[in-house]
């Protein structure tokens, strides 16, 4: 899945992008169903696929928390999105099948999926803690 794909994606989700700078973060989901993302503190299209996608996920799991809320767990909804975010960019059978043609190497895969190192170790990790799934 390229970036071009992510863009078309969330424009036939109806899921609104807008560019703007922000303090911190590099990008944000909103519930109303539209992301902002800060362009120029974001390094190349690699990083920007992920980005989006993760914010994506956000919105599609409903992976929000309420930041005044004491029980709610941040940590919770981006373990969701990022789970989302992994099965998006590298589904399950597809890196098997990467596997069995020998790719075998975090690098390689992370090559041959478009992703960064850290994103396919994270991925890697995931689907080897969920064989069962």
């Amino acid at each position: 899945m390229t970036l071009l794909d992510i863009y078309k994606d969330c424009d036939k989700k109806g899921i609104d992008i807008d560019y703007f700078p922000m303090r911190e973060a590099k990008a944000l989901a909103f519930p109303e169903g539209w992301i902002a993302i800060d362009v120029d503190k974001i390094e190349n299209s690699v990083e920007e696929k992920e980005i989006i996608a993760h914010e994506e996920a956000h919105i599609e799991t409903g992976s929000f928390y309420n930041i005044y809320s004491p029980l709610d767990i941040k940590a919770k909804h981006e373990r969701r999105a990022e789970k989302a975010t992994i099965k998006k960019l590298i589904p399950k059978n597809e890196l098997i099948e990467a596997i069995e043609c020998g790719f075998v190497e975090h690098w390689e895969l992370a090559e041959y999926f478009g992703v960064s190192d850290k994103f396919m170790v994270k991925a890697m990790e995931y689907y080897k803690s969920n064989t069962l799934q």
